[in-house]
Parts: C-alpha cells; structure tokens; sequence
C-alpha cells in the first residue's frame, strides 16, 4: 500500500465514542485505504511509506450523521424561517415539489449535500419525497454519488402523492407504492461495497390510509429496506399511528421512527418495545408547531435517539446547532420536571458526550449502518472529522466533548474525511468549485421561485382551502 493510500493523523484529542476507549484522549489514528486501522496514543510509522497529517491542537470526533433530511428542499433555504408545519406542507408538498425538474432535483441535492460535509456530516439519509419521475429518482443517484457523502436514498415518493394530504378528500386517491423503486435497487445498488445504499422513507398513518402503510411495509420487507417514517406530528398524533401498525404486526427493528413529538407514552412504548430506533430533529420540531420534543421520553424508555435536521427551508445544516438544541431542550425537560417537584436538580440530567453519541453512533445504527461507521473503530471506515480548536470561540481546550457541542460550528471544521477520503481540507471542500455552487444555487432558486410565484425577503405561501387537520 502506498503512502498516498495510508493516513496518520497525528496528536489530536480523540472523542472515539467507542466505549473501548477513554471519553477523550490525545492521540493518533492510522487509516489505510478506507478503514481506520489503528488507534493509540503514540503510532511509530516510517514517514516515507505515510502521509503524516499533524493535528495538535484539534479534536477529530466521527463523522456526524443526519438520519432525516429533505434535500431536494435546499433552494428555499430560510425562506420558511417563519412558517409553521402546516404553511410547511402547503409551500413544499403542494407548490414546489411538484415543479422541480430532474436537474432541479440534481442542483439542489449538490448543494445541500456539499452544506453537510462542510459542517462535518458525513452521511446523511436524504428523506426524499420529491421522486416525481423515474428520471428524477436516476438523478438523485447521480447526485449522491457525485456528492462524495455517504447517503441512504430515503425513496418517499413524489410530492404530488403527499399533496393528496391536503386535498378535503384525503385518502380517496392516494397513491399505492412505486414499483420503481425495484428497478433502482437493481440498477444502483446491486454492491454492498459503496457510500449509497436504499431505504424507504414511507408515508405511515399519519398522511395515508392504513392500506398504504401495509403496502409500503410489505415493499420495504420484501426487498430488504429499513423504513423511516414520520409520526407524532403535533395533533396528527391522536389517531394513535404506532398502535394502528402493530394492531396489524407491522412494527419491527427495521423501522426509524422521526419526530415523536405527539405520540401517546403507549405508541412510545411500542416503539421501544419491538426494538426500532428513533430520529428527533429538535430545533426544527420547536420552530414549526410539531409539538414538544421527545427526547427525554424516548430516553425514559430505552431508546437513544438519533438526531436529524429535517428541512433546510427554516434551519441550518449545522450538526453543532442540532446537538445544542438536543442538549439545552433535553436538560430543560428532566430539570423542570425536578423543579416542579421542589428539588433543585444536582447534576445535568443529559452530558455532551451524550448528544455527541446521538449525533453519530446513534445516527447509524437508525440508518442500519453501524458496522461499517459511526464511532472511531479499528475495523470501520474512517468516517471523520476535525475540528480546528485554535479559533478565539474554543481557547483555550479544556473539554473535548464540551467544545465540541457548546461552542463548535462549521467554520471550526478543518478537515473531513469519508471513507478515508478528504473532501474539506484545510477548511475548503475538496472537488467542488465555491464559484460553481455559488451559480448553481442562485440558477436553482431563480427558476424555482420564479414557478411557484415564491418571493425572497421572507415569502408566506397562501393556505387556500387546505385543512391538514386529522
């Protein structure tokens, strides 16, 4: 093996998230070709058959990992800074999606894509429900694959599909499952050796009829798909959504459960109880009316989330901000629950190692993908990041994983590997042309807003006669 092919990243403050380790230690990570092949305090190589990167002064922790975000939605980034959920469903579902061009989609999945590395997440599920076509599914591909991320292609149907939701008669004339979805599969994923792999993000009870929901199971089951599906939406909870599958035995460990935020402690039990994994993007739930955040509720039965972003039309893809959301919402809840009871609380109730562990072991395991990624592992891919402690925001170092969720963000990211691979270095993204994606975003968003008659400087989209009431 080369040295061009064999990386020692040398005397960094290492958060492993590997229980085989200390919490943070300084030391040094051997990788070799795609896999991280040692890790130790101290790591003698011969510097001539070893590309030696020298790293005092910085944490690398493992990559970040986005369990749930609607990429296709990058080129209305913050334009629904100030929409609700309903406002939400209405703008996207109803109005943009189903404008978007095959080379729409392919824009703006490269632009959101190359936002996710540049904040050090390293793989992302791309819950996708804007596969109008079968070109626009064959353009997603393209996309993740040219991206040099490590993406699950949630496949969730077309947007016109979910805008039957809004329509009075919802229900009535909901789609059945694509089959193209097969010939993706077939066509794109038939090697276990590559950075995409296939999921599908299903609609669930929620948004279709249980018929649907039977269908989209029986598909994901018979083709071997994990399922990641939308539940406890604010008040679209109360048609209790997890107690109508497992009435049907479609509950299982191959499903991802997002949000939660409305769910009966029976629905969360449920979950818990047949072993799936759950998914939270916490600043988006609290923005955009879901309900309150159920991070504590799922902790309280067992199961340790993940953490997502969610939409990039009212909240950054900062993994940093997402995590102190996670952190600050959390606490809050358990300590306010102590309060109340007239103690005062004698210790956080949640750490940040703890959100750490969420926002990347957590985050694979809900993708199916933590044998292969997710913590600083001898054996696994070197999926990674660095992050640059001699700014004014993180002088000096006292606590790793402190830093990293308290006062860390994406200018802090110094480096960024996938696979062992650089994509940012030395804080610039590797192969993508910053003038490039400058154009690109600006064209995408031009000719998106000019079709759905969207405004910038703060566009609210009319309700009209939707009722997305249950």
């Amino acid at each position: 093996m080369s040295a061009a092919e064999r990386t020692l990243l040398r005397g960094a403050t290492i958060v492993a998230v590997d229980p085989n380790y200390p919490s943070e230690f300084v030391g040094d990570i051997l990788i070799e070709g795609q896999v991280i092949k040692e890790i130790a305090p101290r790591i003698e190589v011969d510097p001539g058959a070893v590309r030696v990167v020298e790293l005092e002064g910085r944490i690398i922790t493992p990559g970040f990992v986005d369990t749930h975000r609607h990429i296709w939605q990058t080129p209305f980034r913050y334009a629904g800074a100030d929409w609700t959920i309903v406002q939400y469903a209405v703008a996207m579902w109803g109005m943009a999606g189903p404008i978007y061009t095959p080379e729409d989609q392919y824009a703006a999945l490269r632009l959101g894509l190359a936002d996710a590395l540049n904040a050090g997440v390293t793989q992302v599920y791309d819950w996708n429900h804007n596969v109008n076509t079968p070109d626009h599914a064959d353009e997603t591909v393209r996309a993740h694959r040219d991206s040099g991320a490590r993406v699950v292609f949630g496949y969730g149907q077309g947007s016109p599909d979910w805008a039957t939701f809004l329509d009075p008669e919802v229900g009535v004339s909901t789609p059945p499952p694509s089959d193209d979805i097969e010939r993706i599969l077939n066509q794109y994923y038939s090697s276990a050796d590559q950075l995409t792999t296939l999921g599908l993000a299903a609609r669930g009870p929620e948004v279709s009829p249980i018929e649907v929901v039977q269908l989209e199971t029986a598909q994901a089951r018979r083709l071997g798909l994990r399922q990641s599906i939308h539940i406890g939406n604010g008040s679209w909870a109360h048609i209790r959504p997890v107690r109508m599958m497992q009435n049907l035995g479609l509950l299982g460990e191959d499903i991802t459960w997002i949000h939660g935020n409305g769910l009966y402690d029976e629905d969360l039990q449920l979950i818990a109880d047949s072993g799936g994994k759950a998914s939270c993007a916490p600043e988006l739930e609290s923005h955009m009316a879901h309900g309150p955040v159920a991070i504590r509720r799922f902790l309280d039965r067992g199961v340790r989330p993940s953490l997502s972003v969610d939409t990039c039309t009212n909240v950054s893809g900062d993994m940093f901000a997402i995590m102190r959301a996670a952190l600050a919402m959390t606490r809050a809840d358990y300590q306010n629950a102590e309060i109340a009871e007239g103690r005062d609380p004698s210790s956080a109730a949640l750490k940040t190692s703890d959100v750490i562990e969420f926002a990347t072991l957590r985050g694979a395991e809900s993708n199916g993908l933590d044998q292969i990624t997710g913590t600083l592992t001898p054996g696994k891919q070197a999926d990674l990041v660095v992050i640059d402690t001699n700014a004014p925001n993180l002088l000096p170092l006292n606590y790793a994983a402190g830093a990293v969720v308290m006062g860390a963000h994406p200018g802090n990211v110094e480096h960024v590997l996938v696979a062992g691979r650089f994509v940012k270095r030395d804080f610039e993204l590797v192969g993508i042309d910053g003038a490039w994606l400058r154009r690109e975003a600006d064209a995408v968003r031009d000719r998106l807003f000019e079709r759905v008659g969207a405004t910038r400087g703060g566009w609210i989209p009319g309700l009209g006669d939707a009722d997305v009431s249950r």
